[in-house]
C-alpha cells in the first residue's frame, strides 16, 4: 500500500471521528432523551440529592458530563477550523489543551491527507471543501559550497525544474496558457487566488503541471508553471515576484579549488544566482576544444562570464518568522539518481563573507530559524554503496579513519564562534553510507593493522628472526589467516602455524605483542596487502601486491576497472603503509583527490614507466649494497626508506601510448622475490600472459585465482562512488571553517540563538564587542537624535588588552564568543525563556518524571518506566529517542522508518516500525499533569502523522538555553556559562563501540545543513573558552583549568583548550606542565615551528613567548 493510500485512509478515518463526535454524540443524547430544556434551580438541585437514586441521578450526571466535553470538543474542533481556514495556527484555548490536541490532529490529517488526491481536490472546486487545505509552501535549494583541491571541482547542480519531473522537458505552453516562474513561499492555492481569482482552482494548475508539480503538490522556487489562459495580473514575461536588475558579466578564470557556486558568489554575493552564470556560458568552447556542457564540473584555467546585477537595491530583511507550534507534515523529494545533485534542501541562510564577528552573530531577522528536516523522500531508504557492500568493509574503515583524521584537522584550524565545513547536500549519501560500513570495519582495520605491526614489534630483537614471506592474507570474523609464498617456522606467539608451514593465523581474541607507543619505531612490513574478493562465507581476501609484482587483471572491463580503482582506493588510506606511492594511469581520474599526497592521477605513461623503473632498479642497488632483502630491511630498519613501495595500475587504453612497458614487466619478473614495486595491469591481453598471476572476472563479478585456487566475489566500486568518496574525503581535507548556522529548532529563545546558542543580536544596534570605557566619536552626529542605547557590557565586560595579556585568546575570539549587549537584550532573552530555571532543577531531580537525554557524553536515556526485560535493546531505543528529540517538529512514520532502518528498502509499513515506537512510548510514560503519553500516537499528536516527544530535557538544549542567556546577561552571565559546562559528561553523541560486523547506528546525524555532532563539539570548546578567559583573567587559574579540561574531557582535538591549560599552568608557575601542554600541540601538527601551527594557534603561541621558553 502506497504512503498516499495509507494517508488517505487515515483522513478518511479522521473525518468519520470528527463527524461522530461532533454530530453523533447530540443524536445519540436526544435519541436517548438525555437533552437538557432547562437549568435546574438550586432548590431542585438539593432536592434531587436527597432523594433516594433510582439511577436517574447518575444517568443526568452523566450526561452533563458527556455535554460539556462535547461541547469542549467541538469548541476545540472550531478554532482548528477557524485557524486553517486564516492560513495561521489556532488559537490556544486556555485549559483545553487534552481536547484541543486531538481536535487538531483529527483536523490536520484530513486537511494534509486530502490535499494529495486530485480528485479530491477537484472535487472540492465544486462547492464540497469545507476548508482552505494546507498546502506546502515552496522550499528554496541551499548549497554548502566548500573548496575542493586542485583537479576537477563538483559544484551542486541545482535544477531550477521540479525535483519529481521527468527525464523529458514538460510540454511547451501554448498560445492560449501563460507561464509563471514559483518565488519562494509560494502555494498552489495562493496563486490560484492571485491569478486565477478562485482558490480552489488550485486542480487546474496542477492538471497543466503534472510533472512539475511534486507529492503532496509541492512547488519548487524557479519552476515555470504554464497557468490557465484566463489568468491575470501576471508579471511581465521573463520578471518575476522580485524584479531584476539589468545585468553586465565579468570574466573570471577558474582556479584550483573554485566551484561554480563560488565563483558566483564571489562576483554577485549569492552562490544562489549560480544557474543565471550555468546559462550563460552553457556550450561555451574552453581551452584544449572542450565544450562547458555540465555544470558541476569545471576544470582551472577555464574562462567563464558571471552577470553581476547593476544597481540592484538591497532586499529588505525578511521578519521573523512566528513559532509554528504544531507544523503540518511535508512530503520531501525523491532522491536524485547516483551522482546527480539533489534539487531541493533545508533553506541555509545567506552567509556573505565578512568578519568572523559579523558571521559569528548573524542578524536574526534575516536568518530565521530552521527545522530539522531532511530533503530526502520519506519513503526511500538509502541503498549502500556497492564498493561497501558485502567484502568492502576494510575500503569503508579506512576511508572512515581518513574522514575522523581531516575532521580532527578542521578542528584544530578552527576560529572560535564558527564552525567546520560540512558535507553538501549531493555527498551525504555517501558520507551516511561511509558512516555506516566504516564503523562496522573500523575494528577490521585496526586488528589487521595491529596484527601484522606486531610482526616486526615481536621479532626485532630476536637473533636470526625473519618476517613471513606472505603473498595474501585472508580475515573472518575471528581468525587472520598469512598465506606464505614459502614455508617458515617458528612463529612468534600467539600466532598458530600449520602443518605445510605456509600458512600462519591468529585469532582475534588472542593478546598481541602490538605496542602503540612503539608504532612510529618501526616500518610496516606488508603495505601492499590490498583486498581483491571475498567469500558468501564472509572471507575477505588480500593479496600482498608487491610479492606478486606484476599482475593482470581480465575478462569483464567494467569490472577490471571497478576493482582496479577499488585496490587504489583503499592503498589511498590504509593504515598499514607508510610512504607507499600509487599512480593510476588511463582511469581513476575520479580519485585524484582522495589523497594526493599518496595516490597519483596521470595520463603519462611513459613517465609512470619511467618512475617505476627508476625505482625498481634503487630498491635493487639498495638490496645489493645492503646485502639484504626488503623484509630484512624493514624488520631491522636497514636504509629503511629504500624500501618504500611504489604501485602502478594501468588501464589497457593507456597502454597503446606507452614504451617499456613490456621490458617493465620482464624486469620485475626476474627479481628472485619481493621489490617493493608492483605493477598491475588492467585488462591489457598483450602482456597478460608475461605477468606472475593473472586474475580474471566474469560477468557476473566472479572473480578467480588460480595461484590460491580462489573463486571470489571480486570487490568492486564503480566510478560515480569513487568520485563520490573522493569528494567526501578531499572537501574534509579543506580546514576553512564557516559560520554557525541558525537554531534549527523554534522555540522563543530560538530568535536570539544560533545552533550552538551564541547569542544572535541586532546589527543595527550592539552587534560589536566595545571596551566598557568606549565613547562616541568627537563631532556632531548626521541626522536627527536616536533614542539612547542603554549601557553596553559583555560576559567578558575588562578591556580586551587585558584578556590578550593574561589569558590565550584573541581579538578575534572576543568579539566572537563575547559580543557586546545591553538591558534591553536581557530582557528579551530573559522573558522568552522563563522556564529554563525549573527545567534545570527537574534535570538534576531524580524523581522527576520527565524523560531525560543525555547528548554531551554517552547517550543515553532516563525515563520513568522500564524497557521489556527479556529484549531491553537498550541501545537501539536509545537511539530511537535521540532521533525523535533532535526532530523538535516530529517526523512522519515513513521518515522515522527510513532514518533508524535506513538499508531496508521496503521498511515502510512494516510491523517493527511502529512496535519500536510503541516500546519507546511506554518506556518514556505519561505525563502526570495532563495524563498524555510523552510520545503521543500519530493519530493524536497536534501534528497529525507525526511522532515528536513532548516534555523531553535534553542537555544538549539546556546546555544552549544557558549559553544564549549567559550572553545577554554580560558580565553577569558567567554563572550560566559555567552551568552549561556542568552539564558536559563526555564527547558529544559518545556512542559504545558496535557490535562486531553490526553497521553502525546514529547514521542520520548526517543531515542536510544539520550536523549536531561537529556543532555541539565547537559549542563546548567555546563555552570552556570563554570560562577559561574569565577566570585567566580575574586570577583564578585553577577555574580555568577546570574548564578546559571540560572541553578535553569532551575530547576536543582542538588547540583551544590545551592553549587555555598553558595560560593556566604558565599563570600557577607551572613551566614543566605548561611546556609538556606546548609539546602536544606540537606534536598533534607533526610541527617543530610556529609555521607549522594554525594562524590562531602560531599567533597566542608567539605573542605569549612559549614555544621559545618550550624549545
Amino acid at each position: 500500500m502506497t504512503a498516499r493510500a495509507v494517508r488517505l485512509i487515515k483522513a478518511v478515518g479522521a473525518l468519520a471521528v470528527l463527524i461522530a463526535v461532533v454530530v453523533g454524540v447530540p443524536l445519540l443524547l436526544a435519541a436517548l432523551q438525555l437533552v437538557p430544556h432547562s437549568l435546574p434551580s438550586l432548590g431542585e438541585v438539593v432536592t434531587s440529592l436527597k432523594a433516594r437514586d433510582d439511577g436517574r441521578l447518575a444517568q443526568i450526571v452523566l450526561a452533563m458530563g458527556v455535554w460539556v466535553c462535547w461541547a469542549l470538543f467541538t469548541l476545540s474542533t472550531a478554532a482548528e477550523l477557524w485557524g486553517l481556514v486564516r492560513d495561521r495556527p489556532a488559537p490556544p484555548l486556555p485549559g483545553l489543551r487534552i481536547f484541543q490536541r486531538p481536535a487538531a490532529a483529527l483536523v490536520a490529517a484530513v486537511a494534509v491527507s486530502l490535499t494529495v488526491a486530485p480528485s479530491l481536490a477537484a472535487a472540492s472546486s465544486s462547492g464540497t471543501a469545507a476548508a482552505r487545505p494546507p498546502l506546502p509552501v515552496a522550499t528554496v535549494p541551499a548549497v554548502l559550497s566548500a573548496a575542493a583541491a586542485e583537479g576537477d571541482v563538483g559544484v551542486t547542480a541545482t535544477q531550477t525544474a521540479s525535483a519529481y519531473s521527468a527525464p523529458e522537458d514538460p510540454a511547451p505552453s501554448t498560445s492560449a496558457s501563460k507561464t509563471y516562474q514559483v518565488q519562494r513561499r509560494d502555494t498552489l492555492w495562493a496563486l490560484a487566488e492571485r491569478y486565477l481569482g478562485d482558490p480552489l482552482r488550485y486542480p487546474e494548475i496542477i492538471e497543466l503541471n503534472t510533472t512539475a508539480v511534486g507529492p503532496d503538490n509541492e512547488i519548487i522556487p524557479g519552476t515555470v508553471l504554464i497557468l490557465p489562459s484566463d489568468a491575470s495580473g501576471l508579471p511581465p514575461a521573463g520578471d518575476s515576484a522580485e524584479p531584476t536588475a539589468p545585468t553586465v558579466t565579468e570574466e573570471v578564470t577558474v582556479e584550483p579549488g573554485d566551484t561554480l557556486w563560488k565563483l558566483t558568489e564571489e562576483v554577485t554575493g549569492s552562490g544562489q544566482n549560480w544557474p543565471h552564470a550555468w546559462e550563460l556560458n552553457r556550450g561555451r568552447i574552453q581551452p584544449g576544444g572542450v565544450t562547458f556542457t555540465d555544470p558541476s564540473l569545471i576544470r582551472p584555467g577555464w574562462t567563464l562570464s558571471i552577470p553581476t546585477p547593476v544597481d540592484s537595491p538591497e532586499p529588505e530583511p525578511s521578519p521573523p518568522m512566528p513559532p509554528a507550534p504544531a507544523p503540518l507534515p511535508t512530503t520531501e523529494p525523491a532522491p536524485p539518481p547516483s551522482g546527480e545533485a539533489p534539487t531541493t534542501s533545508v533553506p541555509a541562510p545567506d552567509t556573505p563573507a565578512s568578519t568572523p564577528t559579523e558571521t559569528a552573530a548573524p542578524d536574526a531577522e534575516s536568518s530565521p530559524t530552521q527545522q530539522i528536516e531532511a530533503p530526502a523522500d520519506e519513503s526511500a531508504s538509502e541503498l549502500p554503496m556497492v564498493a561497501f557492500a558485502g567484502g568492502g568493509l576494510l575500503l569503508a574503515g579506512t576511508s572512515l579513519a581518513a574522514l575522523l583524521r581531516y575532521r580532527r584537522r578542521q578542528f584544530r584550524h578552527r576560529s572560535p564562534g564558527r564552525v567546520i565545513s560540512s558535507t553538501p547536500p549531493e555527498l551525504l549519501s555517501a558520507e551516511r553510507a561511509l558512516l555506516m560500513a566504516g564503523s562496522a570495519g573500523s575494528a577490521d582495520v585496526s586488528w589487521l593493522d595491529q596484527a601484522l605491526r606486531s610482526l616486526v614489534q615481536a621479532q626485532v630483537d630476536a637473533e636470526g628472526a625473519r618476517l613471513p614471506d606472505v603473498v595474501a592474507a585472508c580475515t573472518t570474523d575471528d581468525v587472520l589467516t598469512l598465506v606464505l609464498a614459502s614455508p617458515a617456522t617458528p612463529a612468534p606467539e600467539p600466532w598458530a602455524v600449520d602443518s605445510t608451514g605456509t600458512r600462519w593465523s591468529i585469532r582475534r581474541g588472542d593478546p598481541l605483542t602490538y605496542d602503540e607507543h612503539r608504532r612510529t619505531r618501526f616500518f610496516a612490513p606488508f603495505p601492499t596487502l590490498a583486498s581483491v574478493g571475498h567469500t558468501a562465507a564472509g572471507e575477505h581476501w588480500l593479496v600482498d601486491l608487491e610479492r606478486v609484482a606484476a599482475i593482470s587483471l581480465s575478462g569483464d572491463s567494467e569490472r577490471c576497472l571497478n576493482l582496479a580503482r577499488f585496490l587504489a582506493a583503499e592503498l589511498a588510506h590504509n593504515s598499514w603503509s607508510e610512504m607507499l606511492q600509487v599512480t593510476v594511469v588511463g582511469f581513476g581520474e575520479e580519485l585524484a583527490e582522495i589523497n594526493p599526497d599518496r595516490l597519483t592521477y596521470t595520463e603519462d605513461l611513459d613517465k609512470a614507466i619511467a618512475a617505476l623503473t627508476g625505482r625498481l632498479e634503487s630498491v635493487t642497488d639498495a638490496m645489493r649494497v645492503a646485502a639484504t632483502d626488503v623484509l630484512a630491511g624493514r624488520l631491522h630498519d636497514i636504509a629503511a626508506d629504500a624500501w618504500a613501495p611504489h604501485v602502478l595500475l594501468i588501464a589497457s587504453d593507456a597502454t597503446e601510448d606507452g614504451d617499456g612497458l613490456a621490458e617493465l614487466v620482464a624486469a620485475i619478473r626476474q627479481q628472485p622475490a619481493r621489490s617493493a614495486v608492483a605493477v598491475v595491469l588492467v585488462h591489457d591481453t598483450d602482456l597478460a600472459d608475461d605477468v606472475r598471476w593473472r586474475l580474471t572476472i566474469d560477468d557476473d563479478g566472479i572473480l578467480r585465482i588460480p595461484a590460491l585456487s580462489l573463486e571470489l566475489i571480486a570487490e568492486q566500486i564503480p566510478a560515480e562512488e569513487a568520485a563520490q568518496l573522493a569528494q567526501v574525503l578531499a572537501l574534509a581535507s579543506v580546514t576553512e571553517d564557516r559560520p554557525v548556522p541558525p537554531s534549527h529548532r523554534n522555540e522563543p529563545w530560538d530568535a536570539h540563538a544560533d545552533a550552538c546558542g551564541g547569542l544572535r543580536v541586532d546589527p543595527a544596534g550592539t552587534s560589536r564587542r566595545k571596551p566598557p570605557d568606549s565613547v562616541a566619536a568627537d563631532g556632531p552626529s548626521p541626522g536627527p537624535t536616536k533614542k539612547p542605547v542603554s549601557t553596553t557590557s559583555s560576559v567578558l565586560p575588562l578591556p580586551a588588552q587585558t584578556y590578550l595579556d593574561q589569558a590565550a585568546t584573541t581579538e578575534q575570539d572576543l568579539q566572537a564568543l563575547a559580543p557586546a549587549t545591553d538591558e534591553d537584550i536581557r530582557r528579551q532573552v530573559e522573558s522568552a525563556d522563563p522556564g529554563l530555571d525549573e527545567d534545570l532543577a527537574d534535570w538534576a531531580d531524580p524523581s522527576c518524571p520527565r524523560p531525560k537525554l543525555t547528548l554531551l557524553g554517552p547517550v543515553q536515556v532516563r525515563a520513568q518506566s522500564s524497557l521489556p526485560e527479556r529484549n531491553p535493546r537498550r541501545q537501539f531505543y536509545t537511539e530511537v529517542v535521540a532521533y525523535l528529540a533532535t526532530r523538535p517538529g516530529g517526523v512522519t512514520s515513513e521518515r522515522y522508518a527510513t532514518a533508524i532502518w535506513p538499508h531496508e528498502p521496503d521498511i515502510v509499513g512494516k510491523t517493527k516500525v511502529r512496535q519500536s515506537i510503541s516500546v519507546v512510548r511506554a518506556w518514556l510514560g505519561t505525563d502526570p499533569e495532563t495524563g498524555a503519553d510523552y510520545l503521543p500516537s500519530g493519530l493524536t499528536a497536534a501534528a497529525a502523522g507525526h511522532y515528536r516527544i513532548d516534555g523531553i530535557l535534553t542537555d544538549a538544549e539546556l546546555f544552549r538555553r544557558l549559553r544564549v542567556r549567559g550572553l545577554a546577561r554580560g558580565a553577569d552571565g558567567i554563572g550560566d556559562l559555567c552551568a552549561a559546562l556542568d552539564l558536559v559528561t563526555g564527547r558529544p553523541f559518545d556512542l559504545p563501540a558496535p557490535r562486531y560486523g553490526a553497521a553502525g547506528g546514529y547514521s542520520w546525524l548526517v543531515d542536510d545543513n544539520v550536523r549536531l555532532d561537529l556543532e555541539y563539539a565547537a559549542m563546548v570548546v567555546d563555552v570552556a573558552h570563554t570560562v577559561a578567559t574569565h577566570y585567566l583573567a580575574d586570577g583564578q587559574p585553577q577555574l580555568a583549568a577546570a574548564a578546559a579540561e571540560v572541553a578535553l574531557k569532551a575530547s576536543s582535538y582542538e588547540d583551544v583548550p590545551l592553549l587555555d591549560l598553558v595560560a593556566a599552568c604558565d599563570a600557577q608557575d607551572k613551566r614543566a606542565e605548561a611546556d609538556a601542554y606546548v609539546a602536544r600541540i606540537l606534536a598533534n601538527h607533526d610541527a617543530e615551528v610556529e609555521e607549522d601551527l594554525p594562524p590562531r594557534t602560531a599567533e597566542i603561541l608567539f605573542r605569549r613567548q612559549w614555544t621559545d621558553r618550550a624549545s
